[in-house]
């Protein structure tokens, strides 16, 4: 027996931003992020292509503000039968908002597209960046987060023809600040306070790595290295039951920014 091939959509199913969203993991990662991250939830608003990487709290947090910010009503959420899904809490958050939650098939990502792909996009995206300057595997959150935040301004939705930034915040966004990722940048410390600010009077070399000739990688860390175990595409990826190490890392307890710039999660926020 064949499988049916799954047929590619020719329109734009839904009517306006965050009527449906779609969510789905990314992980186990090979190696630990700096910021201690082991995952990637990714949410994508099936309307604009807009994508997020959040945890529970902020994808909680992310509805009550897509709700807030438009008078129409957020129908559904769409995910697979992961455990970061399947759970009393994620189903009591929908219950009392009223959302329906729609479950893909097991083995059937296809049914879940939207977010599937976005997830191999940002991966790409950021395996390329790591080694455009040789930057350490485990800097992968950070080169997520950043290919989420450029695709989100510079790939035209599908059909309408515009950025998922323009059809979600109705102005095109502004690229001017965009720097080349890995490249040497510099921290400002103000000796008086001992502290490190943010100015725009900082320059940017984007001729020169960050990582010095003399820097060596080890194991995991090399460049080439698939950021993550399975980077094949496995099915359900995040429910394939392998674990992070017992003292990974809580989650980060920061948010994204207004824009939606992601916030890759640590793996002990899957646990249900």
């Amino acid at each position: 027996m064949v499988a049916a091939s799954h047929i590619p959509v020719s329109q734009v199913m839904t009517s306006y931003p965050g009527e449906l969203l779609h969510m789905d993991t990314v992980g186990l990662a090979q190696v630990v992020s700096v910021s201690g991250k082991w995952y990637v939830l990714v949410v994508v608003d099936n309307f604009s292509q807009f994508s997020w990487d959040e945890a529970f709290g902020f994808v909680r947090d992310l509805v009550l503000r897509l709700r807030n910010e438009s008078h129409k009503a957020m129908r559904a959420i769409r995910s697979d039968n992961g455990r970061e899904f399947r759970n009393s809490r994620f189903e009591n958050f929908c219950c009392d908002l009223g959302l329906e939650h729609q479950f893909s098939s097991p083995y059937t990502p296809p049914q879940n597209g939207v977010v599937e792909r976005k997830n191999c996009t940002l991966v790409e995206m950021a395996w390329m960046m790591l080694d455009e300057h040789r930057t350490p595997r485990r800097f992968w959150a950070e080169a997520v987060n950043t290919a989420c935040y450029i695709a989100n301004r510079i790939f035209l939705r599908a059909f309408l023809g515009k950025t998922s930034y323009e059809l979600r915040f109705g102005r095109q966004p502004n690229v001017k600040h965009l720097r080349a990722f890995g490249c040497r940048a510099f921290h400002v410390w103000i000796l008086e306070s001992k502290q490190v600010v943010e100015t725009c009077e900082v320059s940017f070399d984007e001729t020169m790595s960050w990582i010095s000739p003399a820097f060596e990688f080890s194991g995991d860390d090399e460049e080439g290295t698939p950021i993550f175990v399975d980077e094949e595409g496995a099915d359900d990826v995040g429910d394939t039951g392998a674990t992070a190490p017992a003292a990974a890392p809580a989650p980060s307890a920061t948010s994204s920014d207004d824009d939606g710039g992601p916030l890759p999660m640590a793996s002990s926020s899957l646990s249900q």
